[in-house]
């Protein structure tokens, strides 16, 4: 038998890299660590030990009374339970938990997250017992999750450890209303802006500053203008990948993949594929300089595209050679006779 510091380490190096071949979502880390874990500590006393901190690391509370006053009692009996606790996955919050919950945070002292799910609303009791929790971060599912009548309660800080998990900025008036409760300290995490939300440049959204946002989905236009996307990441370094999608889009004044297109044109490949869409993701903490020209800092990480004649397999060649860093990628092949063994042999 190795070692137990080695044991450790390996314990820890499989919690740290769960497969998720799209960006993680809050919940999932401690959610796949525990299920790539549960065999290993099947192996015998001294692995059960080692994992078992970290099996019970996510716990899923669904909104009952009776489980809520279930998990508290756990916890008030067995400290080391407590303490291996460290995201919480709340179902229908409700006040008349407030008292119950306050008790459980109490023995939570290990935890770092609590998702509020499921259309949980937050309220000023329930931000006063997360304000005097070491707590770091409380994922919501809407911004509407606290009601405008509460801002007026709040101070610029008061929503420093509120994350929203992802949101359509459609209109105007949502922008308006998601903006008071970013002066507020709320923060994001994926951003979805449509068109409409695009023109003119430079526009409201483009000069905005959402804090924390790690990943933006742009739907573009026909003619679509990104200009002011170098200034958007300077003004975002926490920004990991951003999603470019739409049909019938001029792609060719999009950058990122101009070469590629470029290629396809000269090959006589063009009317043969329909790119839907495509994401890149930053190499590093490097900002993107000041010229949509230039890729240093990231790449081309995700493509879709539908292809209606399979050109003896040139176009994923092309992709290949073009997006050597490429996790993952998506074809459309509507046509009955394309032939998909072929595909997957290259």
């Amino acid at each position: 038998m190795l070692p137990e510091e080695i044991l450790h380490v390996i314990v820890k190096y499989i919690i740290s890299n769960p497969v998720i071949l799209e960006s993680e979502l809050f919940e999932l880390h401690w959610k796949h660590s525990r299920t790539r874990l549960l065999p290993l500590s099947l192996v015998n006393h001294q692995f059960r030990r080692i994992c078992m901190p970290f099996l019970f690391a996510y716990v899923e509370i669904r909104g009952a009374y009776g489980d809520l006053k279930k998990l508290r009692d756990w916890c008030a009996s067995s400290k080391p339970f407590a303490l291996s606790i460290r995201s919480i996955d709340y179902y229908c919050y409700s006040l008349e938990h407030i008292d119950i919950l306050h008790h459980l945070l109490h023995f939570l002292t290990n935890l770092s997250q609590i998702i509020l799910n499921d259309g949980g609303y937050l309220d000023v009791p329930l931000l006063n017992i997360i304000s005097q929790h070491p707590v770091q971060s409380v994922v919501v599912a809407s911004w509407k999750s606290l009601a405008s009548s509460y801002l007026n309660q709040l101070g610029p800080c008061s929503l420093s450890k509120i994350t929203l998990d992802s949101m359509k900025l459609l209109t105007e008036s949502i922008e308006h209303n998601f903006v008071n409760r970013l002066q507020c300290g709320m923060q994001i995490r994926c951003l979805t802006v449509p068109p409409k939300m695009l023109v003119p440049a430079p526009n409201s959204f483009s000069n905005c500053k959402f804090t924390g946002l790690c990943e933006l989905e742009l739907w573009l236009s026909l003619t679509p203008e990104v200009s002011w996307l170098p200034t958007f990441i300077d003004n975002h370094p926490l920004l990991e990948r951003i999603r470019f999608s739409i049909t019938c889009v001029q792609w060719n004044v999009v950058p990122f993949i101009l070469p590629f297109l470029e290629t396809i044109v000269e090959e006589g490949l063009i009317d043969t594929v329909e790119i839907k869409a495509f994401s890149i993701a930053r190499n590093s903490s490097t900002a993107l300089p000041p010229s949509t020209d230039s890729l240093h800092g990231w790449h081309v990480a995700s493509l879709w595209f539908c292809i209606s004649k399979w050109s003896s397999g040139r176009l994923l060649d092309l992709a290949h050679s073009f997006f050597p860093q490429i996790s993952m990628l998506s074809i459309e092949a509507p046509l009955p006779d394309t032939d998909c063994a072929s595909m997957v042999r290259l």
